[in-house]
């Protein structure tokens, strides 16, 4: 038994799984321009913590975080958030070293205003913390039929794809009908 796939990926997951649609970085950036694919981060939450940093010159630095958090009874913490397509471009299109402050992510793939939670202080990102959930994934590749794997596997999901069936039956019914005249000459004027 295979082990479960991961809920969400990398762009640069995603930009091996769809190499044969030819999807780069650039093409994220298109995607977030238009609104086509949703894009999402992961927000750490590790409550009270400790930070120690070695100074260059040898002294220790110790960062302690006090957390308190007040919680709904049954509230569980989801810590994949969406963005709005506005933000996610703005992230694509920092450079190298920058981070851009994003003052509200979503619960939701929605992205509206009830699944909307905004930070005093702003969150800063970068390009390398943009995610893809596997839900958001599979309704693009469905939606815009992507290409995806070795040209077997497309094959293989071309082979099984329901809405295939009525051309693949019209396809095996003439291989049948060629195969059948094909034998009868056969055995009719070669035996």
């Amino acid at each position: 038994m295979p082990a479960p796939e991961k809920e969400y990926f990398t762009l640069t997951e995603i930009i091996d799984r769809w190499a044969r649609s030819k999807v780069d970085q650039t093409t994220f950036l298109d995607y977030a321009r238009r609104d086509l694919l949703i894009y999402s981060v992961y927000l750490r939450e590790i409550g009270s913590h400790k930070r120690e940093i070695i100074e260059p010159n040898g002294a220790i630095r110790t960062t302690t975080v006090s957390a308190v958090q007040f919680v709904a009874p049954g509230f569980t913490y989801q810590p994949i958030r969406y963005l709005k397509a506005n933000d996610a471009r703005r992230i694509l299109e920092a450079k190298e070293g920058e981070q851009i402050a994003i003052s509200v992510l979503y619960t939701s793939a929605e992205r509206n205003k009830e699944s909307g939670a905004g930070y005093a202080q702003p969150l800063y990102f970068e390009p390398k913390d943009l995610l893809i959930t596997k839900s958001e994934r599979d309704r693009f590749e469905k939606q815009h039929r992507l290409s995806i794997g070795s040209r077997s596997e497309a094959c293989w999901k071309w082979l099984t794809d329901a809405s295939n069936q009525k051309a693949l039956t019209l396809i095996g019914s003439a291989i049948a009908a060629v195969g059948i005249t094909l034998w009868q000459l056969y055995v009719r004027f070669l035996s």
